[in-house]
């Protein structure tokens, strides 16, 4: 089975760290890669940024990601592509990808690992600083997309009050009904995080959107955006802010799957999703909604491969705590 990963460039700097041999034209496309002799894996792209990806018409962004896919597979054989970055949201969630005739294999946009990291981030970060879910106010931005929908169901119920953040009323109070088991939930269109102790981001706004003003004293940030929603100038700012990386994994040895830009050893779980499905050779989409059961699932097969969240990262730094001084 043959995979792509089909994402853009996040900033316009980006292009640097690509190697030169990748890039050609509007395309940016690596050598085939062979993981096990019988799935071979490559990393593709827009070559333009998340900003100018947002920017245009929606047509035709959507003509040039399925041209792209096309290409990889009349030339590649890619019978299994992943959506990453904004590619995802421009293409609601997937579900416009699949009913386009011209690709014949399967789509996954890898969402349902990476709302299973973001979530066990969560926890772990929390269990680190020795607080209580319970006992804190948590705010999810993009609460309705694709993996705040599904980060939402999972946490929403660990905590004492939750903040539920998007652009469309109609859609946070469906999210609220579907959650309604929790009765301190509030909704708000307002970027209303500043009462929040946790804060998930999982939008697919091009910039930062996250500043200073927005963030409580000693927040934790558990920050899934590509691009990021929270700056690191803002995060040098702010040292009291405790920023976990909501996506990344630790890429198991001998898989030679490398991301032009990723620390060395590091993949995002969406893509670890693709190459999970391909070593499985599942061969289904997952676009749209998660279904909470592959959520699930994505993580025993993560464990059966080796993907591992084994240390939590900041701009895929690994984050380290002193301890307490002994008196």
């Amino acid at each position: 089975m043959n995979f792509a990963t089909l994402g853009h460039l996040m900033y316009s700097d980006d292009i640097n760290v690509i190697p030169k041999g990748w890039i050609h034209n509007e395309w940016i496309y690596s050598p085939q890669i062979n993981l096990n002799n019988m799935v071979k894996g490559q990393i593709t792209g827009l070559n333009i940024t998340a900003k100018q990806l947002m920017g245009q018409p929606l047509d035709e962004v959507r003509k040039k990601i399925l041209e792209l896919a096309v290409f990889l597979q009349d030339n590649f054989d890619v019978d299994l592509i992943q959506l990453g970055g904004l590619t995802t949201s421009v293409t609601s969630g997937g579900e416009w990808f699949i009913e386009q005739d011209e690709f014949h294999g399967f789509v996954n946009h890898g969402d349902s690992y990476t709302a299973a990291t973001t979530c066990n981030a969560t926890i772990k970060a929390l269990e680190l600083l020795k607080k209580e879910p319970l006992d804190l106010t948590i705010a999810i931005v993009g609460a309705y997309g694709v993996i705040g929908e599904a980060v939402s169901k999972i946490l929403v119920p660990r905590f004492k009050h939750s903040i539920l953040i998007g652009r469309r009323e109609h859609k946070l109070q469906e999210l609220k009904e579907k959650l309604k088991e929790n009765n301190s939930i509030e909704t708000t269109t307002k970027l209303k995080t500043k009462t929040a102790d946790v804060i998930i981001t999982a939008t697919n706004h091009p910039t930062s959107l996250l500043s200073s003003s927005h963030l409580k004293k000693d927040a934790v940030v558990v920050d899934v955006s590509q691009p990021p929603n929270l700056s690191y100038e803002v995060c040098r700012s702010r040292p009291d802010v405790f920023r976990v990386d909501g996506g990344f994994v630790t890429l198991p040895k001998g898989y030679n799957f490398q991301i032009p830009g990723v620390p060395k050893g590091k993949i995002f779980a969406c893509v670890a999703e693709i190459v999970m499905q391909a070593l499985e050779n599942d061969r289904k989409s997952y676009v749209g909604s998660i279904n909470l059961r592959h959520l699930y699932k994505t993580e025993k097969i993560a464990k059966k491969y080796g993907f591992t969240l084994n240390e939590l990262t900041n701009f895929a730094i690994p984050i380290k705590i002193k301890p307490p001084l002994k008196i």
